[in-house]
């Protein structure tokens, strides 16, 4: 396998982590126990810790060594404001212009899914897949790129988000509102039941940051 190949493996395997918490916010990853754990040489490690740092997955901690980057209010603050302006826009030209059955028929696939989800990764990766589905409905590819830069650190919020128990069953009751008024085609139901959803997800974190934003 070349050299430059299993880089790219560890980069993927390690950025994993940090997204699924497997190394939480704030956590040291070390060169020697990543090497040993994923079972490679110190050097595809060492530059895939380069990589992130230089993608600011990783931060320089105490003493030099590389830490998981926390999540602060700042950035929950900063991704709603991203998905406020992205979802909305999506959902008033869905309305407008597309085809709101057609997608809520969609989504209505992947409510579904979250229902049965046994475990906290595969539901959020659902409801990722279920947001990027109405962003994906206004066909602008553009637009569609810059949301999967995000993607990442929404899922990495969701996850911490649902570490507040009481949240499972809440994502999913408001996400089968929006299905439901948007199979209504009521515009305004549709963005309010958006709305509420984003607040109180966002909210979850906000509301207790040593539960959630340390691990």
């Amino acid at each position: 396998m070349e050299e430059k190949s299993l880089s790219a493996q560890v980069y993927e395997k390690i950025k994993g982590g940090i997204i699924s918490l497997k190394y939480p916010p704030g956590s040291v990853l070390k060169e020697r126990e990543l090497s040993e754990s994923l079972g490679v040489s110190r050097t595809p490690v060492r530059e895939a810790i380069q990589r992130l740092s230089q993608e600011f997955w990783l931060v320089p901690g105490e003493g030099k060594r590389m830490q998981v980057r926390p999540v602060t209010i700042a950035d929950v603050h900063e991704i709603i404001q991203i998905r406020n302006l992205v979802e909305y826009a999506a959902l008033d030209e869905l309305l407008q212009n597309g085809e709101p059955r057609v997608i809520a028929g969609q989504l209505d696939s992947i409510l579904n899914e979250m229902k049965a989800a046994a475990e906290v990764y595969t539901l959020t990766t659902l409801d990722l897949k279920f947001h990027y589905l109405v962003v994906e409905s206004m066909k602008n590819e553009r637009l569609l790129r810059f949301w999967s830069t995000v993607q990442d650190e929404v899922l990495r919020m969701g996850l911490l988000m649902l570490k507040r128990k009481d949240r499972w069953h809440e994502v999913i009751s408001e996400h089968e509102r929006l299905v439901e008024m948007l199979w209504n085609k009521d515009a305004e139901k549709t963005r309010l039941a958006m709305k509420e959803h984003l607040e109180r997800s966002y909210a979850a974190l906000i509301r207790d940051p040593e539960e959630c934003l340390k691990d």
